[in-house]
Formats: structure tokens, C-alpha cells, sequence
């Protein structure tokens, strides 16, 4: 910058008398503008920062990509992405710090996990509006559209099982539960939203509760360890391995709609975003998640199976 008011005022100085015929403000305007083009310069350099997080969970990670290619396709703004959180409270508190701006999340998660909810069970819309609501009241945070699916809770058997002992909703499970092991994800026999409360609802025991890592359900019911496991509705392997999915016949698990969770800062800083979130609402439904977590289960890169999806949609 100095280099070229010097440039200018010397400009200035060999034009002589010609230069001084023409009034000062001139040269004030000149000088001016280069200083204001200079700053212009300096402001488009450093680009803004969106972070985004999930869960390493193959649904999430599958999630976090689409809204990246989103944004990264209608802003100019950079993208931060981690996908190595453990929980959706380990989520939410990084958000609570600032860490992260969005991250993706299944409403029944974080109404029974954040919001300590425990009253009678709601429908799709409205655990959505007691989320939204809650989160925006507590937290200052908020939600984007739901997607479109449903991943809840659902109890699965071998078909063979299913078969054998014509099973086909959970309430037929009441005259084998005693002699039988249920398989559920870490916490599955403490939750109010999951085995305590499904054995209220129904009226049924089993005879042991094993809570493990999710991956390792899925191994303990096709080896035959157990007999019964709570899987996630939008789970590939439910199809790969032969389950067959139990009706919730008396609708006791909540809606495990996806959506992502916004932080103040984004409302704040970009909220244009908010709205090239929401084109994702209502756009996929399960049997899409399905063959997507598949996909990613089976070793295809997360960002090709967002990028196909939401090209098929007309997204991008």
C-alpha cells in the first residue's frame, strides 16, 4: 500500500503545475480507493469456517458428507469435518463449546438422552417440535427438517425363527421371552426408551439382558449366542444376514427421525445455511437409508454415496 501512494504522489509531483490546476480531493479519492481495493484484498484471502461432526456411526458419517457437499456447493464458506465422535452426548457437548456447528442426530436420541424426556410417546412431528422447541429453549441450538426415515428400535429374529415359532410382531415373543436371551446396544437394559420400559409396555422378560457394542449384536444373533436382538430399523445387515423384523404392535419405541442439530453460532453467522439444510427434509425415506448404509457397509467412500444421492434428488 505505500508503494503505490508513493507511485501517486510522485505522479503527483512531476506533473507540476498541470497536477496542481486539479483540486486536492482528487488525489484524496485516489488514495482512498487504492486503500479500500487493498482491504477488499485482505477480507477474501481467509474464507469462513463451517465444522461439522457425527458420530462414527455409518448412517451419521453418510449424513455429515451430504451436508457438506451442500454447503460446499452452494457458499463459498470452507468445510471442517470429524466424524470420529463416540456419542451424541460427546456431540452435544462439543457443540456447547463451540467446537462444532452441525452435526446429525435421531430425534428419539436426544429427547430421551439430552432432553430426559419420559412422558408418553409421541408421534414423528411431534418429537420433532419437543426437540426443536427444547433445544432452541435450553440450548440455543436448533434442528433442520427431519430427513424422511424412521431408525428406530426394532426387535429381530433369525427367519428361521421367525418361522419356526410364527412370529411376526413383538407381542408374539411373550410365551418364549422367559428361556430366551435379548441382545441390545450398551445401556439397552436401563434406558426408559428401551428394554425397562418395552418390558412394561408388553408385559414381557426375558430371561437376560446382554448390552454390547452395536456391532457386535448383529455377530451374537447370526452366530445363534442369542435369540432375539434390538437392532436399527435402517441397519443393512437386518436384510444380509436373514432377520426378520418384529412389528412394534404396541408402538412402544419413540421416532428415531434423522435430522441435524444447528448451533447458535451458525443461526447467527450463516443462516442461509439453515435453509440449504432444510432441502434435505422429507427426501429420504428407509428403504434409501438402507441401501445407502449397504453401500458403506460393503467399502464405498461416504462421500460418493452423498454425492450420488443427492444428485439423484436434484440437490446439487
Amino acid at each position: 500500500m505505500t508503494v503505490a501512494i508513493a507511485i501517486v504522489l510522485k505522479i503527483y509531483d512531476v506533473r507540476g503545475e498541470t497536477m496542481r490546476k486539479t483540486s486536492f480531493k482528487m488525489l484524496s479519492v485516489l488514495i482512498a480507493l487504492i486503500i479500500l481495493g487493498i482491504s477488499f484484498t485482505g477480507c477474501t484471502r481467509e474464507k469462513e469456517e463451517i465444522k461439522l461432526g457425527a458420530q462414527n456411526v455409518n448412517e451419521l458419517i453418510i449424513l455429515i458428507n451430504m451436508a457438506k457437499l451442500l454447503i460446499e456447493d452452494q457458499t463459498d464458506y470452507e468445510v471442517a469435518m470429524n466424524t470420529e465422535f463416540t456419542g451424541s452426548s460427546v456431540l452435544h457437548q462439543a457443540m456447547l463449546e463451540n467446537e462444532i456447528d452441525i452435526y446429525p442426530t435421531w430425534t428419539g436420541t436426544q429427547l430421551t438422552g439430552i432432553l430426559r424426556y419420559e412422558g408418553e410417546k409421541m408421534s414423528q412431528e411431534e418429537t420433532h417440535n419437543y426437540v426443536k422447541q427444547g433445544f432452541e429453549e435450553q440450548f440455543n441450538m436448533t434442528w433442520s427438517e427431519p430427513f424422511g426415515f424412521n431408525n428406530t428400535y426394532a426387535f429381530v429374529v433369525k427367519d428361521e425363527i421367525a418361522q419356526e415359532y410364527k412370529l411376526e410382531k413383538a407381542s408374539d415373543l411373550a410365551d418364549y421371552a422367559s428361556d430366551w436371551l435379548l441382545a441390545g446396544d450398551e445401556n439397552f437394559d436401563s434406558r426408559a426408551d428401551a428394554y425397562p420400559g418395552w418390558s412394561k409396555a408388553y408385559g414381557i422378560e426375558f430371561a437376560e439382558v446382554l448390552n454390547m457394542q452395536y456391532g457386535l449384536i448383529y455377530r451374537s444373533i447370526d452366530a445363534g449366542e442369542v435369540d432375539v436382538a434390538a437392532a436399527y430399523s435402517t441397519d443393512s445387515r437386518i436384510e444380509e444376514l436373514g432377520l426378520t423384523i418384529l412389528e412394534d404392535d404396541k408402538e412402544f419405541f419413540p421416532d428415531y427421525s434423522g435430522a441435524y442439530v444447528i448451533s447458535q453460532g451458525l443461526q447467527e453467522n450463516y443462516p442461509e445455511v439453515i435453509d440449504i439444510l432444510n432441502k434435505l427434509g422429507g427426501t429420504i425415506n428407509n428403504e434409501q437409508m438402507v441401501e445407502m448404509n449397504f453401500r458403506y457397509d460393503n467399502g464405498e467412500d461416504p462421500d460418493i454415496i452423498a454425492k450420488d444421492f443427492l444428485n439423484e434428488a436434484g440437490l446439487l
